[in-house]
């Protein structure tokens, strides 16, 4: 099992986390606010980090860009409802999934686990590892993107998109297509709506326009197709 670091300023949801969470087989260590959890995470080695997005010191996209100063360990936001701005600013920190308040103790357990699979496997295989997209450079082997030859930092669920995508280039991948590689078949609207926010900063970080895509398109309502012309 893991050993968990989970950030949060509400007592009753820390309360909530460590026994679910102790009752599942984790080993839970808790932090009240960023310099805590900075403390926290440095000195206990966790597998994985529930950050709360909202602290009362250190504002929790901050907690994520220094985390990832030193470590590249799964952070999962916690994050309340009207934050998808903050969402996208953390994702782009480094953060790696996020899930709503309020939530389940089931709904939390099934994405730790689905995170930490995620974390310990390895990537898929793919055609050619390395691509060329005009100025984007896509080499898979080696983890790298480079757009207009300045190295682009993904995380690893940005990464797993980035491979699913490009090793299907010109097919229409459903959300559930995406959902099933990615997560799990097991999510459902949930999981869409933490695709979309990963697409969208994703997106950004190619220099891709939703609007007038060069990379990756939109199929309303279906899913998303890999539109870059290999070179």
């Amino acid at each position: 099992m893991a050993k968990v670091l989970a950030v949060d300023d509400e007592p009753q949801i820390l309360t909530a986390v460590g026994r679910g969470l102790t009752r599942a087989g984790h080993e839970v260590i808790v932090a009240r606010n960023g310099e805590d959890a900075l403390a926290a995470a440095a000195a206990a080695s966790p597998d994985v980090v529930l950050l709360d997005l909202r602290l009362p010191d250190l504002d929790g996209i901050e907690v994520v860009k220094r985390l990832r100063a030193w470590t590249s360990i799964p952070i999962v936001l916690l994050s309340g409802a009207g934050s998808e701005r903050a969402r996208v600013l953390a994702l782009d920190a480094g953060a790696d999934d996020f899930i709503d308040k309020p939530f389940s103790m089931e709904e939390l357990r099934a994405r730790l686990g689905a995170i930490l699979r995620r974390a310990g496997a390895a990537p898929p295989s793919v055609g050619r590892p390395s691509v060329e997209y005009g100025d984007l450079h896509v080499d898979l082997s080696a983890r790298r993107v480079k757009v207009a030859g300045e190295d682009v930092r993904l995380t690893p669920l940005q990464w797993k998109l980035l491979e699913v995508l490009v090793a299907n280039a010109g097919k229409l991948l459903t959300y559930r297509d995406i959902i099933s590689a990615v997560w799990s078949d097991k999510h459902g609207d949930e999981a869409r709506d933490s695709l979309r926010v990963h697409l969208r900063a994703l997106r950004q970080k190619l220099g891709d326009d939703a609007s007038k895509p060069r990379y990756i398109a939109t199929e309303a309502g279906v899913g998303y197709r890999w539109v870059g012309a290999d070179e």
